[in-house]
C-alpha cells in the first residue's frame, strides 16, 4: 500500500492507529477507518479472549514489533539503503513474524511454565535460531524473485554481498555456513541446554514436557515452512515469468454531482496488461532438469550443492529443492 509511493508518513500513521484496536484492560476500540483496522479488531477480539492481561501486552508487543519492522524497511527502500548483516538479522525476526508465530503457538501450551523459563537463554537461543533458519530459508527461494522482479533490498543473499563485496556464489556459501550453524545451536539447545535448564528451574514433570513438546512444535514449523517453499508455485520461473499488468484507475470512487464518470464499469476504464521488463544477466540453472533462470544461477540448487543442514523432512517432490542433510 505504501511501498510503491515511499509513503513513510502515511505508513507510519497507519501503524501507530493499530495498537489501538488491540486494547488489552478492555474491549473499546476506535472506530475502524478502514478494512485493515476493522480486520484486526475483528482477529484480536476473537484470540486474546483466553488470555491474561500481561499475555495480551506480550502478544501485542509481537504485532507492534512486525508492523513496526515493516516501516523500518520502507524507510530503508526509500534511501536505497541495505542493512547490514547484524541489522538485517536481528530485524528479520520480526519482518518475518517469527515471534507472532510462537506467541500464536504458545496459546496452545499449558499455563504451568513459568515467565522465567520463557525468558531463560535456552529458551531465548532456541527461539532465535529456529527464526534465523526459516527467515533464511525464504530469503533462499525469494531470491530471484525479490532481487530480479521486484528490486528488493531486504534479502540476506544480497546484504552479504553488499557488505562483503561479494559475488552471489560467495554470498550463498556465506548464508548457507550461518543457516547451518543456526540450525546446529538449534538442536544443541534442545539436547543439552534445555535439560540443564530444566534441573537449574527445578521444574515439575509437566512443565518438562510443555517445554519439550514446544521444541518439538518449533521443529514442526521448519519443516512446514521448507515444505511449503518447495510446493508452492510462488518463486518458480514460470510464475515470475507471467505477464502482471498495472492497472490504471482512481484510487477512490467520488460522488456526487459531475462524478459519473467515475462510475463507468471497469472493464471499459482497464488497460491491456503489460508484461513486466526483465533485466540483469540470464543465467540458466545448470542442474538437471532445472527451468529456472537468474542472474547467477539457481541460488536454491547452489546452497544444495554445499551439503546445507536441514531438520528431518519429506522427500521433495522438485529436482531444483533438493535439499540434503
Amino acid at each position: 500500500m505504501f511501498g510503491p509511493r515511499s509513503d513513510i508518513t502515511g505508513a507510519r500513521l497507519c501503524n501507530e492507529r493499530l495498537s489501538a484496536f488491540m486494547p488489552v484492560d478492555s474491549t473499546a476500540v476506535p472506530t475502524p477507518a478502514n478494512a485493515l483496522e476493522r480486520g484486526l479488531a475483528d482477529l484480536w477480539s476473537r484470540t486474546v479472549g483466553p488470555m491474561t492481561t500481561a499475555a495480551r501486552r506480550a502478544f501485542r508487543g509481537t504485532i507492534e514489533d512486525m508492523t513496526g519492522s515493516w516501516v523500518w524497511e520502507l524507510c530503508n527502500a526509500a534511501e536505497n539503503r541495505i542493512p547490514d548483516p547484524v541489522d538485517y538479522i536481528e530485524m528479520r525476526r520480526k519482518t518475518f513474524g517469527a515471534d507472532l508465530t510462537m506467541s500464536l503457538c504458545r496459546l496452545s501450551l499449558r499455563r504451568t511454565v513459568p515467565p522465567e523459563a520463557y525468558r531463560s537463554r535456552p529458551v531465548q537461543a532456541m527461539q532465535n535460531s529456529a527464526a534465523d533458519y526459516a527467515a533464511l530459508i525464504n530469503d533462499l527461494y525469494s531470491y530471484q524473485k525479490e532481487i530480479e522482479f521486484e528490486g528488493e533490498i531486504h534479502n540476506a543473499v544480497l546484504v552479504v554481498q553488499d557488505f562483503f563485496d561479494c559475488g552471489l556464489t560467495e554470498a550463498l556459501g556465506i548464508v548457507a555456513d550461518l543457516m547451518t550453524s543456526r540450525m546446529r545451536e538449534f538442536e544443541r539447545v534442545v539436547s543439552t541446554e534445555l535439560p540443564e535448564m530444566f534441573d537449574q528451574l527445578d521444574l515439575d514433570s509437566d512443565t518438562r514436557a510443555t517445554l519439550t513438546g514446544y521444541a518439538q512444535e518449533l521443529k514442526h514449523w521448519l519443516a512446514g515452512i521448507l515444505i511449503w517453499h518447495r510446493q508452492c508455485h510462488r518463486y518458480e520461473e514460470a510464475e515470475l515469468c507471467r505477464p502482471v499488468g498495472r492497472w490504471t484507475s482512481l484510487p477512490t470512487r467520488p460522488t456526487g454531482l459531475g462524478t459519473s464518470a467515475a462510475r463507468i464499469p471497469a472493464s471499459a476504464r482497464l488497460r491491456t496488461p503489460a508484461a513486466v521488463p526483465r533485466t540483469g544477466p540470464r543465467l540458466r540453472c545448470p542442474c538437471s532438469g532445472c527451468a529456472r533462470v537468474s542472474p547467477g544461477g539457481c541460488p536454491v540448487r547452489a546452497v544444495d550443492a554445499l551439503g546445507l543442514v536441514v531438520p528431518s523432512n519429506p522427500q521433495p517432490t522438485a529436482d531444483c529443492g533438493r535439499w540434503r542433510r
